[in-house]
């Protein structure tokens, strides 16, 4: 469980007082950090209370930032010249950041660390800092997509769940025989909210499909959507996708309401935690005959914004988080290192662990592109209309190609 994950030496009595938000009273350079992780367990406040007890002359005085009010909260710090020092970043948007000139170029910091090397992180996390040719960023922690599962229901079904759909077609088959219209069970939940956690969780699927963003005109990108289309009027997945947060979605798959869920590896302390079942964690089913492995990419990256008052010493707190010791606490909540040289000794949920780890191979970053939030906005239309019948899977995805390929054409991806 997450809990157990804690190293306890590093909660001390000094580092909850940290935790509290008050920085040491000798401190001599006080680093203003704005992030979105609330829970003391997280490997944030366990990295921010272990950096501050090791430290006299530099202390991390944090902020938290609900999620949802991040992006607007540092626009109108950039606007008004009042920016902190080190900030949190969920990685889509750190381009249309940079392209805006509202952070630091750090490839000088970059590349005379001792810490970080851009040759030892997973290829998709690292390509996110970067924005024309310069670094703007280094990863934190990365997750991605996976295909959670009620054990006890497949067998319940008459499905193995040592042998899981690994294809579009045994995916739409299992959704099918798990799906009980009378029980009020789903064979499947995904989020199809109007938001980039519809983005996220379809491009997996576009992937596999052997499309691309540049050609959503394509057959493949339509195959892909139907694939989603055809769920949701089958009844396997409920009409509520439309409005379902991931969240909500590993919500029905813990309460019993649907039998797979997509999600990633954030939930697995809750899931561990909550379900009254027994469950499983596989990799994303491919679409048959083509068979590309393919998942989104998540997660945060560091920042500096510019005009921060102490950058250096913010670049000495992303070398402290960056390292190993920091670092081995990401599974712990959750999060899987973006450095391929950091081992996890005793994985907490080990099986599970392999198939994250596994996955991340093949997650796609979103973007970088400085205009990801208006590409992402005309997917998030895309699905929401063909989900909703407004307009066919083809001419849905038609009309996010009219908003997405002259962005395109200006920057491409």
């Amino acid at each position: 469980k997450k809990e157990e994950t804690v190293n306890t030496k590093l909660l001390s009595a000094a580092a909850m007082a940290v935790l509290a938000g008050a920085p040491a009273a000798n401190a001599q350079t006080v680093v203003d950090l704005w992030h979105v992780f609330n829970l003391e367990t997280d490997m944030m406040q366990i990295g921010v209370a272990a950096f501050n007890e090791s430290r006299q002359d530099v202390q991390i005085e944090q902020r938290v930032v609900p999620f949802a009010q991040l992006r607007e909260e540092l626009i109108r710090a950039v606007a008004v010249g009042d920016v902190p020092d080190l900030v949190v970043i969920d990685n889509p948007v750190l381009a249309s950041f940079a392209a805006q000139g509202a952070l630091a170029p750090i490839g000088d910091m970059v590349a005379a660390s001792e810490v970080i090397d851009p040759d030892v992180y997973f290829a998709g996390p690292w390509s996110t800092v970067v924005f024309d040719g310069e670094v703007y960023g280094v990863p934190r922690a990365s997750n991605t997509l996976a295909l959670y599962f009620n054990a006890d229901m497949f067998r319940e079904a008459g499905l193995d769940p040592k042998n899981p759909p690994q294809t579009w077609s045994e995916l739409m088959a299992a959704a099918e025989a798990l799906t009980d219209a009378d029980a009020s069970v789903f064979g499947i939940a995904f989020s199809a909210i109007q938001s980039e956690e519809s983005t996220f969780q379809w491009l997996p699927f576009l992937y596999q499909a052997g499309g691309s963003l540049e050609d959503l005109r394509s057959p493949e990108a339509a195959a892909a959507l139907q694939l989603w289309v055809d769920m949701v009027d089958n009844g396997y997945a409920s009409r509520d996708v439309i409005t379902m947060r991931q969240y909500e979605g590993t919500n029905t798959l813990i309460a019993g309401n649907a039998a797979m869920a997509i999600s990633g590896p954030w939930e697995l302390p809750r899931i561990s935690a909550e379900a009254a079942f027994d469950w499983e964690v596989t990799l994303l089913p491919v679409r048959d005959e083509v068979g590309i492995r393919a998942s989104a990419l998540g997660g945060f990256n560091w920042a500096i914004p510019a005009g921060a008052e102490d950058a250096e010493a913010a670049f000495e707190v992303i070398e402290y988080m960056s390292m190993q010791d920091t670092l081995q606490y990401a599974w712990g909540t959750g999060r899987i290192p973006s450095r391929r040289d950091v081992s996890i000794p005793q994985p907490d949920l080990p099986l599970a662990y392999l198939v994250f780890a596994e996955q991340m191979e093949s997650a796609t970053a979103r973007g970088p592109h400085p205009e990801w939030p208006a590409i992402s906005r005309a997917i998030q239309t895309a699905i929401q209309q063909a989900l909703t019948g407004t307009a066919s899977v083809e001419d849905a995805l038609a009309q996010a190609a009219d908003a997405i390929e002259p962005i395109l054409a200006e920057q491409p991806l």
